[in-house]
This record gives structure tokens, C-alpha cells and sequence, in this order.
């Protein structure tokens, strides 16, 4: 089977505590980060999808791998270290608001080999996908970033670039260069206002999304809950989105950057993968979790089935 997807970044254990922390407060025992997001995503669709990271030998370690497997994303390119796997902790503060706290500085996830690197692009994906969240995360994780979109341009394989800028992990200052640099390597880049204000200094989506392409980006996506636009070399496309009770916000911009890439692969028109990345954005945002709630390809074929509405309350997809 062909490889389709190749993503690279850092995936952490993760704590859902349902309130405040306490004795006798439960909490549910996950797993989160953006790339494992989108390989389990790209799984669940039917895309031959591997992860690239790095785990440490406890318990959240063990526990990761033994989830990914399950899923059916290849861990070929994973590797083990002495250091420790990190650790996300969310807690609710009510309505959909959520307090998130990282424990990740010098964890195991933070370092990438070059090897590890190489190999993973050496297999031929068809796309090679990265966010702005990995060079963030330390020195070594910037250069593999740098290395795994060189050799993948040398490579000839197409580039997805989710800007994904998280001010907790660097400032614009710091952030700006090099997603600036990283983005001029893609194929399709991804952002929201924020996001392309940063790679283009323009505030507006239009003129943001133009200055991305014209600058040799194939697909400038641009995305807000309400309304989507990619431009391509047919000009620029929009999709409204259909409103949804929100449940968690958390993982919405992964699973809507799943939908986009499963689109293209599939070969779908700009507007269908717009269309079809909205949808597993409101799937994820109406349910608890990053990505849990993820349709397979069988049931995203039952809701692309419905078209030009949202699923309603209780309604039993047959």
C-alpha cells in the first residue's frame, strides 16, 4: 500500500480533569498534539498516514504507541529516548472554556533525528505535512523541521504548511522568520487572519492569501468558524460553514486541516475539500476531546451524503 501522508511533530499525554483539581476529581487519560491529530484523522478516512516523533520510555510513551497502532497510523519513524514523553493537562471552567497547562520543556518529543527524518521521506509519501507548533518546540525540532520540507522539496513531494502559530511556545518576533521561511517551501499553506498577518504582514484574508500565492504558494487556505477560502490557480474559492453547539474547541483546526489534505487526495474540487474540512471541524468541536470523535470513511460518507445542513440532535445516521 502506498504511503500517503508523512507528519511530524510532538504528541504528549494528556489529563481531562472535569473541574477543579481535587481530591476525588476524576480524569480522563488521552493522548494530544496536532500531527497525531491529523495521522489518526487521515487514517480514519482510509489514508495510509505516518506519524514522525519521538517517545519516552514511561507510561504516556507506551500508552501512545499502543493508541497509534490501534488507529492504523504507521510509527516506522518513531523513536524512543531516556527523556521523558510530555504531558498536557485540560481542565473545564465551564460552558466550552478551557484552561490548558504544558508540560513539555525538554521532553522526549522535543527532539527529532536526522535519521528519522530521512527515512521518512525516503518512503515517497504523497504529502508531507507540518504546523508551526514543531520548529517551536526547541532547537532540534526547528532543524528537523527545516530538513524534513528540504529534502522533501528535493524530493518532488508536495508540501502542507499549517502555520498554527501558539504565542505560549514563541513571540511573533521569533515566530515570524521562520514560518516566514518555511512557508515559501509549501505547497499549501494554512492559517487564520492571525496567522497570515504574521507570514504577510496583511490583515486582510484577500490580500494575505494573494501575497501567500504569489509568492509560489499553490493553495492559500484561510479559515475563521465561519467561512473558509483557498486560492489556487482558479482564483478564490468560499465555503461558509454551518453553525454547531460548541462542546470543546480544542483539535477544530486539526480536524479541519484533515478534511482539506483527505480532500485533495482524494481529488476533490476546492471547494468540496473546503467543504469536507468544515464538516470534521464541527464534528470535533460538538464532542470532548482533540480527536476521539473523528468519523471513519464510512461515516464521513454518510454526512457528505447530507448536504447543505448539520447533523441534528439525536439523529440517527442509518
Amino acid at each position: 500500500m502506498s504511503l500517503d501522508l508523512v507528519t511530524m511533530g510532538e504528541v504528549m499525554g494528556t489529563l481531562r480533569l472535569r473541574g477543579q483539581f481535587g481530591v476525588g476529581n476524576e480524569a480522563g487519560i488521552t493522548m494530544s498534539g496536532a500531527e497525531g491529530n491529523v495521522a489518526i484523522a487521515m487514517a480514519r478516512l482510509g489514508h495510509n498516514a505516518q506519524w514522525v516523533g519521538t517517545l519516552g520510555p514511561d507510561t504516556f510513551g507506551e500508552g501512545i504507541l499502543r493508541t497509534l497502532r490501534g488507529e492504523r497510523v504507521g510509527v516506522d519513524f518513531v523513536e524512543r529516548r531516556e527523556e521523558q514523553t510530555g504531558l498536557l493537562v485540560v481542565r473545564g471552567m465551564g460552558s466550552e472554556a478551557k484552561r490548558v497547562d504544558y508540560h513539555r520543556a525538554g521532553s522526549a518529543g522535543c527532539i527529532f533525528s536526522p535519521e528519522q527524518v530521512s527515512a521518512a521521506i525516503a518512503a515517497k509519501p504523497r504529502i508531507v505535512h507540518l504546523t508551526g507548533i514543531t520548529p517551536a518546540l526547541s532547537d532540534a525540532a526547528r532543524e528537523a523541521s527545516f530538513q524534513l520540507l528540504r529534502e522533501a522539496k528535493e524530493a518532488g513531494i508536495p508540501i502542507s504548511f499549517d502555520l498554527n502559530y501558539r504565542s505560549r511556545l514563541w513571540s511573533r518576533e521569533e515566530a515570524t522568520p521562520v514560518l516566514q521561511e518555511l512557508a515559501t517551501m509549501a505547497d499549501i499553506v494554512i492559517g487564520g487572519t492571525e496567522e497570515y498577518e504574521i507570514l504577510t504582514t496583511h490583515s486582510d484574508p484577500l490580500k494575505a492569501m494573494d501575497a501567500a500565492y504569489r509568492h509560489g504558494v499553490k493553495q492559500a487556505v484561510w479559515k475563521t468558524d465561519d467561512l473558509a477560502r483557498v486560492q489556487t490557480e482558479e482564483g478564490v474559492t468560499e465555503c461558509p460553514n454551518h453553525k454547531v453547539r460548541v462542546v470543546d474547541p480544542i483539535g477544530a483546526g486539526d480536524a479541519f486541516v484533515s478534511g482539506y489534505l483527505s480532500g485533495w487526495l482524494d481529488g476533490l474540487s476546492p471547494y468540496d475539500r473546503l467543504s469536507r474540512a468544515h464538516l470534521l471541524g464541527g464534528l470535533i468541536v460538538a464532542s470532548d476531546g482533540d480527536w476521539e470523535a473523528l468519523p471513519l470513511r464510512r461515516e464521513l460518507e454518510m454526512f457528505e451524503a447530507l448536504p447543505g445542513r448539520s447533523l441534528q440532535s439525536g439523529e440517527v445516521l442509518r
